[in-house]
């Protein structure tokens, strides 16, 4: 019991560190570097365009998913309820918060019981990988899919987070294991997500065996910049030296475009233009979460920003010339500055070059 509490203490220190503190990286997702060429005659009609898409055997009208957030918590289960209220008005998906305290506890599990407000969206289940190597198996896995319903399962890769957290789990030898034992064991997708540190094309390489990557890049939460609020000893300074530590969104999508079907850009979407810019360079869909925080308490307020969210892509699909996903994965993108320098150095020259000629 003495476990639950921790958990359900430390969900609601996210959730209170998050809406009243700084938590972002000061370094950026990348996308100031990220340019598009404007179409003056786009030849496309506003009302046409169509922006949805389809992943995972559900069909959304938006490339956007609510990311995980929270769960386990009285205040948290309202949060979840209007997000799922929002995802299913504009049909998109939705993502819970680590269901560790539901499994520690199954009292909890209403908080995360989000398909009566959520419709038929796409909806993921999510539990972390340091469970797994410690000894949860597709058990726990799959009571984490069927008591809310969900469509695949994230496994969330926080390595970053483990480290700083005073009471985290830092046993990862064995991940990779445990999750290719995890795949072969469960008959639903499984997807590696990353918590605000990005992945790399070696990792990435490494987790092409699953159905889908969410890269969750640098340059949104900042994990560890939460752990420094709540850190009372002299290891705070430490979480501050890990504040901006990853692999910024941009180049983690470009580092993963090859390795799997299903890329998810998380970390710094702020705009549809963001979401554009994503998708352009390789991403399928996209996720965002702190925005969403801010303002999820307030349903009315929460829909406005969802609204104007999709709203921004699809004018911004107008503005290149975009009847659809399709035509924006072709359109043309300029990569410059600090984060083309990167992506050279990488050995992405052809990959930037071929974006510019398209």
């Amino acid at each position: 019991m003495k476990d639950v509490k921790i958990t359900k203490k430390r969900k609601d220190d996210h959730i209170n560190y998050s809406l009243k503190e700084n938590v972002q990286s000061y370094r950026t997702a990348g996308f100031e570097d990220v340019e598009f060429i404007h179409h003056s005659l786009p030849e496309v009609n506003f009302r046409e365009i169509e922006t949805g898409i389809e992943i995972l055997g559900k069909k959304l009208d938006y490339p956007l998913i609510i990311s995980a957030i929270t769960g386990g918590t009285e205040r948290a289960k309202k949060i979840n309820e209007n997000i799922a209220r929002v995802c299913d008005k504009f049909n998109i998906g939705m993502g819970v918060g680590s269901q560790r305290a539901m499994i520690e506890d199954s009292s909890l599990e209403y908080t995360y019981e989000v398909r009566g407000y959520a419709g038929d969206i796409l909806l993921l289940a999510n539990l972390g990988l340091p469970q797994f190597i410690l000894g949860y198996t597709e058990k726990e896995a799959e009571k984490a899919v069927k008591t809310i319903d969900a469509d695949a399962l994230a496994v969330h890769l926080n390595a970053l987070q483990e480290i700083v957290q005073p009471e985290g789990d830092t046993k990862f030898k064995g991940g990779l294991k445990a999750l290719k034992k995890l795949k072969k064991s469960v008959d639903f997708p499984i997807i590696a997500k990353e918590t605000g540190a990005g992945i790399s094309r070696e990792t990435a390489e490494k987790l092409s065996f699953l159905d889908g990557i969410d890269i969750g890049g640098l340059g949104g939460t900042s994990f560890s910049a939460v752990e420094y609020y709540r850190i009372k000893d002299s290891q705070k300074e430490i979480a501050r030296l890990f504040w901006d530590w990853g692999i910024p969104t941009v180049q983690s999508i470009i580092e993963t475009r090859s390795y799997t079907d299903l890329l998810i850009a998380t970390g710094g979407i702020r705009s549809g233009i963001d979401i554009a810019k994503s998708i352009a360079i390789g991403a399928d869909c996209c996720g965002i979460a702190l925005p969403v925080l801010k303002v999820a308490e307030d349903y009315e307020k929460l829909e406005k920003q969802i609204r104007n969210i999709l709203l921004s892509l699809k004018k911004t699909m107008f503005l290149l010339g975009c009847e659809n996903i399709e035509d924006l994965k072709r359109t043309t993108v300029i990569i410059k500055g600090k984060m083309r320098e990167i992506l050279e150095i990488r050995g992405y020259s052809d990959i930037i070059n071929e974006f510019s000629k398209r």
